[in-house]
């Protein structure tokens, strides 16, 4: 794949000094409420609802080989990166939206680097993700990314519970969990990922009230 030429800023060490500012727009019409994610700051980023444009520099970084070894769903085409956001601006268009998949682009150039996404399981618990360019790993983008989900998901969805998973082998996404102020609850051995990958996975969660009573 060829290199992306980022212009970077300054080296994030900040664990959550501030919550990030949430821009939610809900449409109301007679079908019901369309949610919509306008734009979280945090002190590197935009988040944001994905836009069709937004499949380009994603095939940059879901299509390496470090990167997919972090993930269960693995693409193989620029093409197979395309169908995955057509899937994406379909559920945003949802009344009844259960799944937001936002993209991630750094203030100081607009250039999309990252994604996230927030599931509703059940009711009132919600499940996150992440993912950040490989040339970018270690400057805090994914924590910034991960305190942006919880955000919404707690501020403006109402969560009770948010949880995470990591292959137990991927010690950066476990110590990005307990920096979030997430809990292990369980290791699950061969658990099930992907159609045909099993792998030991860890689950972590944290609640509303821990969430709320954490210093920021």
């Amino acid at each position: 794949m060829p290199r992306i030429v980022l212009r970077l800023p300054m080296r994030n060490r900040a664990v959550r000094p501030t919550r990030p500012s949430v821009r939610i727009k809900a449409k109301q019409s007679q079908m019901g409420t369309k949610v919509e994610i306008k734009g979280i700051e945090t002190p590197g980023l935009i988040i944001r609802d994905m836009v069709a444009s937004d499949a380009r520099s994603f095939a940059r970084y879901m299509l390496r080989e470090e990167y997919q070894a972090t993930i269960a769903v693995r693409y193989q085409t620029a093409a197979d990166v395309q169908k995955f956001v057509a899937r994406c601006l379909r559920r945003q268009a949802a009344l009844t939206r259960s799944v937001f998949h936002l993209s991630a682009e750094l203030k100081a150039s607009s250039q999309v680097i990252g994604d996230g996404f927030i599931i509703m399981n059940r009711p009132k618990t919600f499940e996150i993700g992440w993912g950040v360019h490989p040339e970018l790993w270690g400057r805090g983008f994914g924590t910034e990314i991960g305190n942006a989900l919880m955000a919404i998901a707690f501020e403006k969805l109402g969560a009770t519970t948010v949880w995470a998973k990591s292959f137990v082998n991927n010690a950066a996404s476990i110590r990005l969990c307990n920096r979030l102020g997430m809990t292990q609850d369980r290791v699950s051995q061969n658990h099930p990922v992907a159609p045909g990958f099993r792998t030991d996975v860890s689950f972590h969660s944290i609640s509303a009230t821990d969430y709320f009573d954490a210093p920021y």
